[in-house]
């Protein structure tokens, strides 16, 4: 009975070894299920609630490398399979694997005309073209990619310019964007963008890198005006 116990340590700790690449590999799987979560126009969320910020956008020394680099979203704290939500009405335009980002989330939200990207996720329950409103469930939160830990990265880009905004000023501004959204020249230009952006001819993806969280542009300070509808 002891050789027998001894020969099963040495495979239980093999198997204990290997479970961080595991991880790190781990392509997420893909949850059906529709959650919608009644949110406050008037209260400033994060993706994952009222989250807590591990790590700010801008430059940075890299935790896992340790060599200073551009971040090109902000880290929020959170727990294996929190829920992550979606804060402005818009459509999933990718879904799956980005490089050092893990498994992702993109939506377009034609008003104010940005992209967001929620990665590091561990499960999406959103595929390309839906239109996903205020609250909806996008996926879970994980550990994939380059991450010493779960947490969700949020990314803001303008989608005009490709640059990046900081996400934590682009937040604050949700609840005015959510006021434009109730009146009727804010639908109309959000219909207008939708169709603008699914005849626009597609253009050619950034690699994913796994050296980057993603391509680095210059970063902008100001978000959209929440005062202009585009049209």
């Amino acid at each position: 009975m002891k050789s027998a116990g001894r020969s099963v340590l040495p495979v239980i700790a093999a198997l204990l070894l290997a479970l961080p690449a595991e991880a790190y590999y781990f392509q997420g799987y893909y949850v059906p299920m529709v959650l919608v979560s009644p949110m406050r126009d008037d209260v400033i969320y994060t993706p994952v609630g009222l989250g807590i910020v591990s790590s700010k956008a801008g430059f940075r020394i890299h935790p896992v490398t340790g060599k200073g680099d551009f971040h090109s979203g902000v880290d929020l704290a959170a727990r294996l399979n929190d829920k992550v939500y979606n804060l402005l009405p818009g459509l999933v335009t990718r879904v799956g694997w980005r490089g050092n980002l893990g498994v992702a989330v993109e939506i377009y939200c034609p008003y104010p005309n940005v992209r967001i990207i929620c990665g590091h996720l561990n499960a999406y329950s959103v595929q390309p073209g839906m239109w996903v409103q205020r609250g909806r469930v996008i996926g879970y939160a994980g550990s994939t990619g380059r991450s010493t830990g779960v947490h969700v990265h949020y990314t803001v880009i303008r989608h005009d310019t490709n640059q990046y905004i900081e996400p934590m000023a682009f937040l604050l501004q949700v609840p005015k964007y959510m006021t434009a959204l109730r009146t009727s020249q804010a639908q109309q230009a959000i219909a207008h963008k939708v169709e603008e952006f699914k005849k626009a001819p597609p253009k050619p993806e950034p690699k994913d890198s796994d050296k980057d969280d993603l391509p680095s542009k210059t970063p902008e300070s100001a978000p959209p005006d929440a005062g202009e509808i585009p049209l």
